[in-house]
């Protein structure tokens, strides 16, 4: 099973590059697109309309998963140092686990769930 992990050093650097990058290209496009003001906006504004609330949805959902699988990584990592001497109970690195996929699939409802500005047309009818 080691030879499996082996090369897996990229996806946490991987995770931290790519979501730093979703908040900065999401916050650069809402800046030129004239959508925030460019000095301390709120974050939920830069992603709160399109063009730039598609790509934040798109590349947080890849976070997401990226994110679940450094939790697989770090589980499979820990499992087998458990095996050679004892490195951690393996309930806390199953209870780890869970709650590390847990948080992705809520960072995953954050992405493709976005508030959305609904409109309301009124219509006044002259039977008043």
């Amino acid at each position: 099973m080691l030879c499996f992990l082996r090369g897996m050093a990229f996806v946490p650097f991987l995770l931290v590059t790519w979501s730093s990058a979703a908040f900065i290209i999401s916050y650069v496009v809402a800046v030129l697109s004239g959508h925030v003001n460019p000095f301390l906006p709120y974050i939920s504004d830069t992603g709160a309309t399109p063009p730039e609330s598609g790509i934040f949805g798109f590349m947080i959902s890849f976070s997401a998963f990226l994110g679940a699988a450094t939790m697989y990584t770090r589980y499979k990592i820990v499992e087998k140092q458990n095996q050679t001497c004892y490195f951690s109970t393996p309930v806390f690195n199953l209870v780890s686990l869970v709650l590390g996929l847990v948080g992705c699939i809520g960072m995953g409802i954050v992405a493709n769930f976005q508030s959305v500005t609904l409109r309301i047309s009124t219509e006044i009818s002259g039977d008043i």
